[in-house]
Order: structure tokens, then C-alpha cells, then sequence
């Protein structure tokens, strides 16, 4: 365990994605721009080896996160050992990465489902059209801040980034004080990642409505066919808005993708009902594992 963990830099966006694009499954938490954006809340650290960059959490406790890189390999055993140690706590790890250290490691493996965690994958073109009888809800609530309102939607620019970031600074605010904070953390990545948006790739949208923007939307192209939701934020007084701008950024700017994964409901009831109500075509599931070698 003599490797050398450093935070992520933003240059190192695209040697990151090689990586990360030849595991089985994409979480966003294995994201760069998730981790780049939390990384000082959470401490996230990176060592970069020849085959695996593995990853770990040492906020508020060490915590070690899925390795990116190729997972089919015969020698996890020594890996583990040789970089988290005889014994190790992984978070939000895939199950697909579950299985197969399962079948490789057996008992020095023990998995806990968090359902928390799972994050939701769904249909890019249901979702950009809201077209059918089971999206009818939706779609009624769409058309009801249409007859509302009469609000643009816009695609991301550059020129569009200072709005974006005055509306996020209204957005963050929570009676909790740790929601506060975590949303606080949250909102300082957004800007940070805002400040970069352009270099690692990331499309968006927002919805104008007489000369100020309401709603925005931020997403990262993962593969052809797979588009990863990671910020969506309006303000609460357009109770409608959200329905919006999720199905206008779908339908003119990513319509091309198959899948949009829109993350995890973090256990969260009202946020796991609305997004239940968008009938998921399937979930990214992960688990908390304990690796001991000695078991």
C-alpha cells in the first residue's frame, strides 16, 4: 500500500474516462465530474495505476470506492490486499463488480444491497415525448406551465453560464442543518463545475421565462447511447418546471441517446416516488461490501 492517492484535476478528465468506460457499468459515482465536483466535501483521492485507477473517500471516514478500469481479472485477491489492505469498507460498488469478486473471493466478501443508492435508468425517447396513456400525469403537468407560462427553452452556451450560477446561488438553501450543509457542498461543486463544463464534455439546458432563467439542467454524454443526468435545479415556486425542463432537454438536446440515467434517490421518499412515477426502464444497483482477507 505504498501507492500515492492525490486529488483529481480537471485535465485529467479524459485518461479518467478511459478508464472508467471499460468497467461493466456506469454509476455516477464513479463519475469524474461527481468526484471532481465533491471532491473537498468527501476527500475523494485517486491513485492511478497501469490497469485501475482506484479510488477512495476519506471524508468523513476512509471509505474506498468501485477501482475504474477493466473488472474481468484474475487476481482481485491480490489487488485488494495489495491496495486497501487486509480489510476494507467499499461503498455504492456495482453489482456486476459484486459478482464477480463473490465468485473469485467467496467469504472474505460480504455484500449489503442499498437500495438507496440504486440509480435509475430510463428511456430517452418515453421521456422526451411523454407520449402513451401510463405518462399522461406528466405530460398534463407540462402542459398545464405551458398554458401558464410563456417560457423558452434554451441550450446551454457559454454565455449562459453566469445565469445559470446566480440561479443555483438563489437554489441552495434547507431548514436541516445537515441538508444545509450537504447542499451547500453541493452547490460549490455545481459552480466549480460550471467553471469547466466545456472541458469535460457536459451538455445542458435551462428555461427562460420573461428575461431570467428558472430551471437548468446538466448532463454528461457517458457512451452513444447512455446520457447521465447530474444536475437539475429550478426554483420552487414553478411547481411544474421540473417536469419541464426534463422533458425539453431530452427532446432537443439528447434525444440521439437510448438511455438517461437519472442517479440515485439516496433513500429519500417524495424524491423515490417522482422518480418511480417516471416507470424506470431499469437501475444501476450497487452494494456496500466488507473485504477481509483473512475470512
Amino acid at each position: 500500500m505504498n501507492e500515492i492517492y492525490k486529488p483529481l484535476d480537471v485535465s485529467q478528465y479524459e485518461k479518467y474516462k478511459e478508464f472508467w468506460l471499460r468497467c461493466d457499468e456506469y454509476s455516477s459515482d464513479m463519475s469524474f465530474v461527481i468526484l471532481w465536483a465533491w471532491q473537498d466535501f468527501f476527500g475523494y483521492e485517486a491513485s492511478w495505476e497501469p490497469e485501475l485507477i482506484w479510488l477512495r473517500q476519506t471524508k468523513p471516514d476512509l471509505k474506498w470506492l468501485a477501482p475504474a478500469g477493466d473488472w474481468h481479472r484474475a487476481d482481485w485477491a491480490e489487488q485488494l490486499r495489495a491496495h486497501a489492505g487486509d480489510e476494507a469498507d467499499f461503498i455504492d460498488v456495482p453489482k456486476s463488480l459484486v459478482r464477480i469478486w463473490q465468485e473469485q473471493l467467496g467469504a472474505k466478501i460480504a455484500a449489503v444491497d442499498d437500495r438507496d443508492s440504486y440509480e435509475y435508468l430510463y428511456n430517452v425517447e418515453e421521456l422526451a415525448t411523454l407520449a402513451g396513456n401510463k405518462h399522461m400525469k406528466r405530460r398534463n403537468r407540462v402542459n398545464k406551465f405551458r398554458r401558464e407560462f410563456n417560457a423558452q427553452y434554451k441550450t446551454l452556451t457559454p454565455e449562459m453560464t453566469g445565469e445559470i450560477k446566480n440561479l443555483q446561488r438563489s437554489w441552495t438553501h434547507d431548514e436541516n442543518e445537515f441538508m444545509t450543509r450537504m447542499l451547500t457542498a453541493e452547490g460549490e461543486g455545481i459552480l466549480r463545475v460550471l467553471d469547466h463544463w466545456r472541458e469535460m464534455g457536459l451538455i445542458g439546458g435551462a428555461i427562460e421565462l420573461d428575461g431570467r432563467l428558472i430551471a437548468y439542467t446538466l448532463a454528461e454524454p457517458v457512451t452513444p447511447e447512455l446520457i447521465m443526468i447530474h444536475y437539475e435545479k429550478g426554483l420552487p415556486e414553478f411547481h411544474e418546471v421540473y417536469q419541464v425542463i426534463n422533458k425539453d432537454f431530452l427532446f432537443h438536446d439528447a434525444r440521439s441517446y437510448k438511455i438517461a440515467n437519472r442517479e440515485e434517490d439516496m433513500g429519500d421518499p417524495g424524491l423515490r416516488h417522482a422518480k418511480l412515477a417516471y416507470l424506470p426502464c431499469g437501475y444501476v444497483e450497487k452494494c456496500n461490501v466488507h473485504w477481509n482477507a483473512n475470512a
